[in-house]
C-alpha cells in the first residue's frame, strides 16, 4: 500500500463505495452516475474487500458507511485506508449525523444525489 498519486483537477472524483448492503452499494453507485459529476469505479461490501479494491482502483473518494458490518471494522476500516493512503480522501455515509470522524465529510443516506455529488466533490477539492 502506498500514497496516492495526485490526482488531475479537471476529471471527476474517482469513487469506491463501500456499505455492507448490496441494494444500498447500488442505490448510491446509481445516484452518483445520475449526477454525472463523479465517476464510481467499484464498491464493495466487506473490509477485505474494501481493501483490495481501494489498491487496486486508486480512488479519489471512499465513500464508507463506518458500521461495516459492525462499527469497529469500519473504524479499523477508517484507520487502515487513512494510514495506508494518506492522499485519498473519505466521505462517511449513515442515517444519523452522530457518525463524524476528523478529517472527513459526512453525508445522509437520506441525502439528495447532488448533496451526495457536492460532498464527495468538496472532500476531493475543498472550496
Amino acid at each position: 500500500m502506498s500514497v496516492l498519486p495526485r490526482r488531475d483537477p479537471s476529471a471527476p472524483p474517482r469513487v469506491v463505495i463501500v456499505d455492507a448492503d448490496r441494494r444500498v452499494q447500488q442505490s448510491l453507485s446509481d445516484l452518483l452516475c445520475v449526477t454525472g459529476e463523479v465517476e464510481v469505479v467499484g464498491r464493495a461490501g466487506e473490509v477485505r474487500a474494501a481493501l483490495e479494491l481501494v489498491e487496486q482502483q486508486r480512488p479519489d473518494v471512499v465513500l464508507v458507511d463506518p458500521r461495516l458490518p459492525d462499527i469497529e471494522a469500519g473504524l479499523a476500516l477508517i484507520a487502515g485506508m487513512s494510514r495506508a493512503w494518506p492522499g485519498m480522501r473519505l466521505v462517511l455515509t449513515g442515517w444519523s449525523d452522530g457518525e463524524q470522524f476528523a478529517d472527513t465529510v459526512y453525508v445522509s443516506k437520506s441525502a439528495t444525489p447532488e448533496q451526495f455529488a457536492d460532498a464527495i466533490v468538496h472532500a476531493c477539492c475543498p472550496a
